[in-house]
């Protein structure tokens, strides 16, 4: 079985510059090496809490078989954590990333707008809306780089619409990829851009308002969804830490088999959740 492909974070552009693949998100190796050391120790903080300090004497002291467990749980819950939560890490940046691209994208289309109504080019209306980002975000904000590299390839007599359709297969973001095949289709045939980008930037305005309403009301229900998943762990680590009777009753067999149910039901009930609460418009 061949072996999945990883795309690369920086690709080739269109003028063979390094440029940001935005659908893939890629630890550096500082970034790689913390987020493991977290992620494994939550994991193994959870695994020792729940199935840990098993096996002791009868006067309730850690024995040689309690440590060996206790080492395997905290390797074992250590290291499947990493190796579920890493991911999802790195795609929750990616994510942020692409929606940070995206609200910047609409910021262009409204500045590209108010250029083309003033009269002025394709390239005069880019260079003006460039200028305005770097104002509005920084030198260094992901769309400024974009546009620069998009007039670069003009001067580099690399078409426009060519550079924009680049742009909008790294992004990964829809709406950047619809602007770019409308923008190609019209400015090929001499469509009226003016009114292209106009409608575009509209489109695109509602479309974030409605997401951010939605990422609003939805956000109560994210809160109580962590709560949900937070609140087992720190129940049982109180209920073992006071060394009562229902603790000790956590470390017998049926105790185990009933902690790890419910472990694996919330576990479940959690990812649950997350996909439910993923609305994409």
């Amino acid at each position: 079985m061949a072996k999945k492909e990883i795309a690369p974070q920086l690709q080739p552009s269109l003028l063979n510059t390094p440029a940001y693949n935005y659908r893939v998100y890629h630890f550096g190796k500082v970034e790689r090496i913390a987020t493991f050391i977290v992620t494994f120790g939550l994991g193994a903080f959870v695994g020792y809490t729940f199935f840990g300090g098993l096996a002791v004497d009868q006067n309730g002291e850690p024995t040689t078989a309690t440590t060996v467990i206790n080492t395997i749980v905290i390797l074992v819950f250590g290291l499947a954590a990493a190796r579920i939560l890493m991911p999802i890490r790195a795609n929750a940046i990616r994510v942020q990333k692409q929606r940070q691209l995206k609200k910047q994208f609409g910021d262009f289309l409204a500045s590209l707008t108010s250029s083309l109504s003033a009269g002025g080019t394709i390239v005069q209306a880019l260079d003006s809306a460039r200028s305005d980002l770097e104002q509005q975000h920084n030198e260094d904000a992901p769309i400024v780089h974009e546009i620069g590299l998009v007039l670069a390839g003009f001067h580099n007599n690399v078409r426009i619409e060519d550079m924009l359709h680049d742009f909008g297969e790294r992004s990964g973001v829809d709406d950047i990829q619809s602007f770019a095949t409308v923008f190609r289709i019209a400015y090929e045939r001499g469509g009226d851009m003016k009114e292209v980008v106009r409608n575009t930037n509209t489109i695109l305005s509602e479309k974030m308002y409605i997401n951010d309403e939605i990422e609003t009301s939805l956000s109560g229900s994210k809160y109580e969804t962590l709560i949900m998943a937070v609140l087992p762990v720190v129940l049982v680590a109180m209920i073992k830490g006071n060394g009562s009777t229902f603790g000790a009753a956590l470390s017998t067999p049926i105790g185990i088999m009933c902690t790890f149910i419910a472990l694996t039901l919330f576990v479940i009930a959690f990812l649950l959740a997350r996909k439910i609460m993923t609305i994409k418009i």
